[in-house]
């Protein structure tokens, strides 16, 4: 059993006040009055003969900061007719799941991890003058498949899925993705060398419905998920023996975490 209380800050683009242009109907603006949010989760874990894991864990978030949407308005320089869009504090959170994780020998040369989770989320709280209570859970599976062939191949074949959920005034729709994998071990197992695909099938497609005020929109997010990657890895020298020390980087890494790069916008 273990417990803990955390808090989450918001990044610094999250706060920046400045209006940007998303398209025609829709902007985006920071929130200089968004609030950290505080969590408080209790988990529970046991493993069954090294084999099968099951967790159940609660949380409850106060204070819990997500991507809003709002009807412009004139007062504050936005056009009424286009959506903004920016992170609040909308309430609170309860997070109640279940997960459970297996190995699985399916024979010498192939190995299953197999992962399955389930949560149900409620949100509660008011933003925009309007009253938010809305509960929804969420079925999540992930398999990754190793295979071990002969003369140092090897193999990955993966992929996960998720069901429809809800996060604040967001209904997100199901999706998925798949990924291949295949190496080999070169120059007497001191080289590596491998090629994977990311989202083969090109289905990890982001799509969801916001319903709000006087709007009800639809949207669908497109990234370059699928990627290709060859690479070639070579080992010099003899390997290090032992667990080596992390190095403390104190509160740097968190600062750092707050700064959003590229595409994670």
């Amino acid at each position: 059993m273990s417990y803990g209380r955390r808090i989450d800050r918001p990044a610094y683009q999250d706060l920046n006040p400045f209006l940007f242009f998303l398209d025609k109907y829709t902007y985006g603006r920071g929130n200089p009055y968004l609030q950290p949010q505080f969590t408080h989760n209790i988990e529970f874990t046991h493993t069954y003969n090294s084999f099968l894991t099951t967790t159940l864990n609660y949380s409850y978030t106060k204070d819990f900061f997500s991507e809003t949407f709002s009807q412009g308005n004139p007062q504050f320089n936005e056009p009424e007719y286009a959506t903004i869009v920016r992170q609040g504090n909308i309430g609170s959170r309860q997070n109640a799941g279940i997960s459970v994780s297996a190995q699985i020998p399916v024979q010498k040369w192939w190995t299953a991890i197999v992962y399955t989770n389930f949560n149900y989320n409620q949100f509660k709280g008011e933003l925009n003058n309007e009253t938010i209570d809305v509960s929804a859970g969420t079925f999540m599976a992930n398999i990754n498949n190793q295979f071990k062939i002969k003369k140092g191949w090897s193999a990955e074949l993966s992929g996960w899925y998720r069901s429809k959920g809800v996060e604040g005034q967001i209904l997100i729709d199901p999706l998925g993705a798949a990924a291949a994998g295949i190496s080999k071990q070169v120059f007497k197992s001191k080289g590596t060398l491998k090629l994977n695909v990311r989202d083969m099938f090109y289905t990890q497609k982001v799509k969801g419905t916001i319903n709000f005020q006087t709007t009800n929109a639809s949207f669908m997010n497109l990234r370059d998920t699928r990627v290709v990657n060859l690479s070639f890895v070579y080992r010099f020298g003899k390997p290090i023996k032992g667990t080596q020390p992390r190095r403390k980087i104190g509160g740097a890494n968190d600062e750092q975490n707050r700064v959003k790069m590229g595409g994670s916008n």
